[in-house]
């Protein structure tokens, strides 16, 4: 990551990539939990907890892109 960058930025970047990896851990817990139930609604519960994890690690991963493409950063 440049050393040019302001350290709001720089920060930024940080937070975004621990929240991307927050959300993989989540969905690595919740595959984990529906393959332990044995309750057929929960199971389906756990599955869209999982889906948003997902859902959630897209949104993060494309406002990343964009904000490397912003101040032009490769990624780490």
């Amino acid at each position: 990551m440049s050393d040019k960058l302001p350290e709001n930025i720089r920060a930024l970047f940080l937070t975004f990539k621990q929240a991307i990896e927050a959300e993989r851990a989540a969905q690595a817990t919740y595959l984990q939990a529906k393959e332990l139930s044995d309750d057929a609604v929960l199971a389906g519960i756990l599955e869209g907890f999982y889906r948003d994890e997902v859902r959630h690690e897209r949104i993060l991963m494309a406002r990343y892109k964009l904000l490397r493409e912003q101040f032009g950063v490769e990624d780490e």
